[in-house]
């Protein structure tokens, strides 16, 4: 059978299938070649050659009875090892085809050496190029003519979907939920099996609930409502409890934060323990993730914000809304409370102000320090241990910190310095609430797979 036939035949298996953009390896078989190149007509040819192979473009033209085509890309090189490989393929797919999308690409693996096979196998892989294959009957070690037909290999997951879970976890419980997320969400996209995909779009689902919610995207709660309303695979089994009880959570940090940005309830949303409670958890969660990363500024930021919530949450019971507030009201119930603030100014080391409106008779807005100043003069329980001082004092590192107002990062030394006294304020708070420290920390912690 001459080549025509035999290409006659090769297309009418391949129907309709086309290639943006085909390499070739060189070899001693033009004939499949040359079918594919007949067949799939690509736009781009690109071929990898050896210095025993530089006439293979030539024969290729040959059996298709034209021409070799200027552009067709030639790259030649001794292959004797895989790295040698993966050079030239990626000289062609990144540097001269890097207008290409890679799913454009095919790489043919029928021909070469068993190094190049290989090599090019697994930097195909690397590159998220597609492969192909010509698969012949053979007769007395020869092909038979007119057998070829094309073949798409399956995805190497059984060699390589195991390592790249492996990666996504590590990730996830690295706290870097984004790269989990786009490994899971590709294995979820390639995997054969229909119970793994399901697994790996769980997977993905979750990581990016936790994802939007390290960002203190309320949209968290509906991506966990949407993993949930379906059945959990069996990794996510055990943690079926945690995740609804963290979804509810959600939902209302979303309450929360949507009143709290509403003048006419925030006063009554801050002076809410069970409403302050999901903020809280989530500032305070999010800290211990920065300190296992050891991003301590990060970390003391958040831990600060834990402070100051716990203030305002103390001074709403009062009646006192820490952004606009009003004293005149407060001052009235407590006829003393100027003389025993104007105290705790002289124990912090301030001058002695007292509680004084501005000219126009408003008050101005009450920093983290001055809140606890004024829980101080009102004999408040949550500071039955700590002092304003205290807090001033080891606030210092912080507020040096370059995410404060400062030039520089701080140590571990500092950042566990300054926590301590959030951890003071923190068990007093829970105490004082009567609720369950170690319980509420439980509920805010991400779920490690």
């Amino acid at each position: 059978m001459n080549f025509a036939a035999e290409l006659d035949l090769f297309r009418k298996r391949v129907g309709d299938r086309r290639a943006r953009a085909l390499i070739l390896l060189g070899s001693r078989q033009p004939n499949t070649a040359a079918l594919l190149v007949g067949a799939l007509q690509p736009q781009r040819v690109a071929f990898l050659l050896t210095p025993e192979t530089t006439d293979f473009p030539q024969q290729v033209a040959d059996l298709l009875g034209r021409d070799p085509d200027p552009d067709w890309l030639v790259k030649t090189a001794h292959y004797t090892d895989i790295n040698q490989i993966y050079r030239q393929l990626r000289a062609v797919v990144i540097d001269a085809w890097s207008d290409l999308a890679r799913s454009e690409i095919l790489v043919d693996l029928t021909a070469g050496t068993k190094i190049m096979s290989v090599g090019l196998a697994k930097a195909a892989y690397i590159l998220d190029l597609g492969t192909i294959y010509i698969e012949s009957d053979y007769s007395q070690n020869q092909v038979v003519p007119g057998s070829q037909r094309l073949i798409t290999p399956p995805d190497p997951y059984e060699v390589f979907g195991d390592l790249e879970a492996e990666a996504a976890q590590r990730a996830f419980n690295a706290y870097d939920y984004v790269s989990a997320g786009r490994i899971y969400a590709d294995l979820a996209r390639r995997v054969p099996m229909p119970a793994d995909r399901l697994q790996y779009e769980a997977l993905a689902e979750l990581a990016t609930a936790y994802t939007q919610w390290d960002a203190f995207d309320v949209a968290a709660a509906a991506t966990l409502q949407r993993l949930l309303a379906r059945p959990l695979p069996p990794v996510l089994t055990p943690y079926q409890q945690t995740l609804a009880q963290q979804q509810a959570a959600l939902e209302r940090l979303g309450q929360t934060t949507r009143a709290l940005n509403q003048p006419a309830s925030a006063l009554a949303t801050l002076a809410d323990l069970d409403a302050v409670l999901p903020l809280l958890g989530s500032l305070h969660a999010n800290a211990m993730r920065r300190v296992a990363q050891q991003r301590y500024d990060t970390a003391a930021l958040l831990r600060y914000r834990c402070l100051e919530l716990m203030s305002q949450h103390r001074l709403a019971t009062y009646g006192v809304w820490t952004e606009r507030p009003d004293l005149d009201a407060l001052k009235q119930r407590m006829p003393q409370l100027d003389a025993r603030y104007r105290q705790v100014e002289a124990a912090v080391g301030f001058r002695e102000r007292g509680l004084q409106p501005n000219r126009d008779g408003s008050y101005s807005a009450i920093t983290l320090l001055n809140g606890y100043m004024l829980l101080k003069a009102l004999d408040d329980p949550l500071l039955a241990q700590a002092q304003p001082i205290d807090i001033k004092q080891r606030s210092f590192a912080r507020n040096k910190s370059i995410l404060a107002h400062g030039f520089r990062q701080i140590t571990e030394a500092e950042y566990h310095d300054f926590a301590a006294i959030v951890d003071q304020l923190l068990d007093q708070f829970f105490a004082l609430a009567g609720r369950s420290r170690q319980e509420w920390e439980s509920l805010y912690r991400f779920v490690t797979l």
